[in-house]
């Protein structure tokens, strides 16, 4: 695993997601709603598989190594929302008990580990 180029990917990957957000609510003023998680859920699959792309072009693709990016971006989102997103915006740490975050979590992850499965291939 090349650790940096996993952790500068996954930093790229939060900023892309928070400008998605930022876009959805305030560009297009759409508030938490089916309509809102549709394009959400959406995005966060489209962004993590383009990010996951561009991290295998430089690394040998697999189940082992998809799900150590997976960790590494796991990881890093939650640490950049608990440094910039609770803080900064929503201002209540029952945050990161919301099912709708944690679901975004877990298809992030999954669409990860399914292009290092899938360029393995």
């Amino acid at each position: 695993m090349k650790t940096w180029r996993a952790i500068i990917i996954s930093i790229v990957l939060w900023v892309l997601i928070f400008l998605e957000v930022s876009i959805l609510m305030f560009g297009f003023g759409l508030s938490p709603g089916p309509l809102y998680y549709l394009f959400q859920y959406t995005f966060i699959a489209v962004l993590s598989f383009i990010c996951a792309l561009v991290y295998f072009k430089k690394v040998k693709p697999g189940l082992v190594e998809g799900v150590l990016l997976g960790l590494v971006m796991l990881v890093t989102g939650i640490i950049l929302d608990a440094a910039i997103t609770v803080p900064l915006f929503v201002q209540n740490w029952y945050y990161f008990y919301d099912i709708r975050l944690i679901l975004g979590y877990i298809e992030g992850f999954l669409a990860i580990v399914f292009i290092g499965v899938l360029k393995e291939r």
